[in-house]
């Protein structure tokens, strides 16, 4: 089946969704029925405004780039299959009842541009992930940078202290600590962007951390609660997908690196 159809068919069995909802009477006592049933479907709907979105996501961008059949749901146990998936995998770095974990590309979603090319991956787990809870969908992204590319951004001359510009750059409670290894671990919180004053998607609150180990290299984290505009997969989430101390004790898990 091709996209074109593929496209015709949801539609088609959205339209008989829509057409199977009856709505009671709002006479008598038969209005408190009504009510009762709208606030069904307003809840109905809510649950599965961020499916329907997966679902039209995958259309637009093609198969591979949201992976709403295999996204590892870490609230309940994911199946043996699902770990076997790049999501899957990654979702049993995270704590339990993170949210459902799809990978998907946040370049091609947030520029609309379905054949932009990510960037190559380094580490194991580099990439986008959407983090799908009831009350909507956040991402965490991860990337290793190699020693090689900083030094071409740089000069040669390496990354400073994290921290050293956070008033500048808008960051908020960053702190920094050395580890046992001799690398230097900086974690901070980013402010959400005001739509108003972007004319790109605006991103919405977020946790970052940065592990910049001893051969120059460096390891990224983001932890966002969304962003609004174009290509939203849904609401922002209420709270970033991992919590300070999740995100300190992720970031510091070797698997991100092998």
């Amino acid at each position: 089946m091709n996209q074109e159809a593929v496209t015709e068919y949801v539609r088609e069995l959205l339209g008989r969704a829509v057409d199977d909802v009856r709505m009671p009477e709002s006479r008598g006592s038969e209005s408190v029925f009504a009510k009762a049933s709208r606030v069904r479907w307003r809840r109905r709907t809510a649950a599965t405004g961020v499916a329907a979105a997966a679902v039209a996501a995958g259309l637009v961008f093609g198969p591979g780039v949201l992976d709403t059949g295999h996204g590892a749901s870490v609230a309940s146990a994911p199946t043996a299959g699902e770990y076997t998936t790049k999501a899957g995998r990654f979702a049993k770095l995270l704590p339990a009842g993170t949210g459902k974990i799809s990978e998907i590309s946040l370049l091609r979603l947030m520029k609309q541009a379905p054949k932009a090319r990510p960037p190559e991956p380094v580490g194991p787990y580099d990439g986008d992930y959407a983090v799908a809870r009831p009350d909507g969908v956040g991402y965490i992204s991860v990337r290793v940078t190699p020693r090689s590319a900083i030094d071409a951004k740089t000069g040669g001359a390496g990354l400073g202290n994290p921290c050293r510009d956070a008033p500048k750059d808008g960051r908020v409670g960053c702190t920094t600590r050395k580890l046992s290894d001799g690398s230097l671990l900086g974690v901070w919180e980013t402010p959400p962007a005001d739509p108003a004053l972007h004319p790109v998607p605006a991103g919405g609150r977020e946790l970052d951390a940065r592990l910049q180990l001893k051969d120059g290299s460096h390891l990224d984290i983001r932890a966002s609660t969304g962003f609004q505009g174009k290509g939203q997969l849904g609401p922002l989430l209420k709270t970033p997908p991992l919590t300070r101390a999740q995100l300190t004790k992720l970031i510091q898990n070797p698997a991100l690196l092998k």
